[in-house]
């Protein structure tokens, strides 16, 4: 019957892993199509000489980016659930023995900080986040110059 537990909480430990593969999967498809969108827009704006014609373009670029901001958070929040779903299976595998000790690993892990001591502190998370909102402002700044050309 152990057999049997050991290995539903296997699957269920790597269904959660795949969660969490895909909702960085889906984050990085959407920030690319996000920009491969501002970048065509932009050139768009830019060859119509920023006429009052496109200040509707500008406001989408502007949206896109706060909805960027907005969709790559609740990644991370998924993306954070399913890892502590899965590190919790993962502590009942090294309870039930079916795992060795995490020492290994905490070593890696101490190591690898001593290694980075700025830049692990840095959330990536964040960083996108910042990238989205980079673009909301641009798209505001698109529309200024609209507006001043206009």
């Amino acid at each position: 019957m152990a057999e049997v537990s050991e290995e539903a909480i296997r699957a269920y430990w790597k269904e959660h892993r795949e969660q969490l593969r895909q909702c960085e999967t889906q984050r990085s498809a959407l920030t690319n199509l996000l920009l491969v969108i501002t970048a065509a827009l932009s050139a768009l704006i830019v060859q119509q000489k920023f006429s009052t014609y496109v200040m509707p373009l500008c406001l989408f670029v502007a949206m896109t980016g706060g909805y960027g901001a907005v969709a790559v958070s609740k990644y991370f929040e998924r993306a954070s659930y399913h890892l502590s779903q899965a590190r919790a299976l993962t502590k009942d595998l090294v309870e039930l023995g079916v795992l060795g000790s995490d020492e290994g690993l905490v070593r890696a892990r101490v190591d690898h900080y001593r290694r980075f001591p700025r830049l692990h502190r840095i959330r990536l998370h964040r960083l996108w986040v910042i990238l989205h909102l980079a673009i909301a402002l641009y798209g505001l700044c698109l529309f200024s110059v609209c507006v001043a050309v206009a």
